[in-house]
């Protein structure tokens, strides 16, 4: 009878064991983990009980406890080779939280939506954004006459230094057709027509519509990153998984016992150039035997004004070449180009426009070593070129009317 009791316990202790296998804390690692535990009740129940009272020898038992115990003490070890080795898994910052019992998925702050004419695109409201004010709200000094913004900061156009852009929660609008020209190439104006790769390749991935084009030029795309803070952030995994837009970001929490934050930050959709032309010795003011271009990266956009005219407007530090050119000469080529490595086809993964235009005199100010307009040169003022001093000219508000959108090339 006593035997009958034995063998019962030990296959309840069996039993047991498996039923009281410990939740795994993830789903997908179940196969690859393996945890038994020797319940300790179950231990007492043999090796306290009267298992060998018929016969008084208890080595059997003895030898089926020590191989349990061994057993469960290699699993247990294999367990934890398991939990460490599933944990090298984990790559990202939502797999971080997930591990640490706080779920949710990745969203990528700039998911494209697809337009009325089933294009993929992301668009933008029209107004600029970050410290891009001067980009439409232009005249040379930017800030109010007084002391509270007499600084080179607020002088130049940085108005995001101390004040939100009231644009950014502005609604998108939908332009229309990317490839609808609004100012078709005139085969009268210089450099209108590709003499390059030509329209068969690029004139369909050409941004030919004004209004496309201007969001384009404007748009901004949204990342974030961690970032050690100075003041306050956070130091433990759990308490970054709770942040605001912890959905946006892959990167792992570096969970190193410092203070971090989490931080956005936005770049434009892709790259924009000006081109002009060297035609003289800034030193000597004598032409140069042969001319040559001039390209450099600035920051522009693309404006409808009230009187139906597009202009694009930059603000330059200084009285740099491209400055000068623009000035002295009027006319000016603006290139804007995105490229998209992941894309297999070629119109599909190089997109943009080239832009054409002259200099709007009226409309474009320049000011002195201090920021401020140059009395006779500020906007509103239709001044002459040959006028210009330069070793006085320190900040220049370029206005620029368009008058041909041409594809790439």
């Amino acid at each position: 009878m006593a035997n009958l009791f034995c063998m019962k316990a030990r296959l309840l202790c069996k039993s047991e064991a498996r039923d009281n296998a410990p939740e795994l804390p993830r789903e997908k690692w179940m196969m690859m983990k393996k945890t038994f535990a020797l319940s300790l009740t179950c231990v007492a129940v043999l090796g306290l009980s009267a298992c060998s009272s018929d016969d008084h020898d208890d080595s059997a038992l003895k030898a089926e406890i020590e191989r349990l115990q061994g057993e469960n003490a290699a699993l247990v070890e294999n367990n934890e080779a398991l939990q460490e080795k599933a944990e090298g898994y984990i790559s990202t910052f939502p797999q971080q939280c997930a591990e640490a019992g706080i779920d949710f998925d990745y969203v990528d702050p700039n998911l494209p939506v697809t337009n009325a004419y089933g294009q993929t695109v992301r668009f933008d409201t029209a107004a600029p954004r970050g410290n891009d004010c001067a980009a439409c709200h232009t005249g040379g000094a930017y800030a109010p006459d007084d002391a509270k913004h007499d600084n080179e900061l607020t002088q130049s156009g940085d108005c995001a230094s101390c004040h939100t852009n009231p644009h950014d929660d502005e609604s998108p609008v939908d332009p229309g057709d990317p490839q609808d020209p609004t100012l078709p190439i005139d085969p009268s104006k210089p450099d209108a027509i590709s003499g390059a790769s030509g329209a068969p390749f690029y004139e369909s991935s050409s941004y030919l519509n004004a209004d496309y084009l201007a969001q384009r030029l404007s748009g901004m795309f949204d990342h974030y990153q961690w970032v050690e803070a100075e003041e306050g952030g956070v130091t433990e995994l759990a308490q970054a998984c709770e942040l605001e837009g912890r959905q946006h970001i892959e990167a792992m929490f570096p969970n190193d016992g410092k203070a971090y934050s989490l931080n956005k930050y936005s770049n434009q959709m892709g790259v924009k150039t000006v081109v002009t032309v060297n035609k003289v010795d800034r030193a000597t003011g004598e032409a140069l035997d042969e001319e040559l271009p001039n390209t450099a990266i600035f920051g522009y956009n693309l404006i409808k004004g009230d009187d139906g005219v597009y202009r694009t407007n930059m603000n330059i530090m200084g009285n740099n070449l491209t400055c000068y050119n623009m000035v002295m000469n009027g006319d000016v080529r603006f290139h804007y180009y995105e490229y998209d490595h992941s894309n297999s086809d070629k119109a599909g993964r190089n997109q943009g426009a080239r832009l054409l235009g002259t200099l709007d005199y009226k409309a474009t100010s320049l000011g002195g070593l201090d920021y401020q307009p140059i009395p006779g040169f500020g906007a509103g003022e239709d001044f002459d070129p040959a006028d210009v001093n330069w070793d006085q000219v320190g900040l220049c508000t370029l206005s620029t009317e368009i008058h041909t959108i041409a594809p790439l090339g």
